[in-house]
């Protein structure tokens, strides 16, 4: 489509979540000196299904973005906007004021 993101997307994967998030606790240790340059975080962990929506916890500023950004799943429902968010893997980031 010739599109390009305005900034960098980084997309991490990684494994030891079960094992007490240590890839995670790993990945936030060799990067948190750049949290500046970090806009968001998201995990997705419920295995396979059918998503109805985000889970979010963040700025009002920001949890308007992501509203935006929903509009943009309509298409295939996914339509809801919770009001936490949580998981092993971004819960670093998320404590030093990254939105999840």
């Amino acid at each position: 489509l010739g599109l390009r993101p305005k900034r960098t997307l980084r997309l991490v994967l990684w494994t030891g979540e079960e094992q007490g998030g240590v890839g995670a606790r790993q990945y936030y240790q060799l990067h948190k000196e750049n949290i500046s340059n970090f806009d968001i975080v998201m995990e997705s962990d419920e295995g396979t299904f059918q998503p109805s929506g985000l889970g979010f916890s963040g700025s009002a500023e920001a949890r308007d973005i992501v509203g935006e950004i929903l509009t943009l799943l309509q298409p295939i429902n996914v339509t809801d906007l919770y009001d936490t968010a949580d998981g092993t893997d971004i819960s670093y980031w998320m404590r030093d004021g990254v939105p999840g």
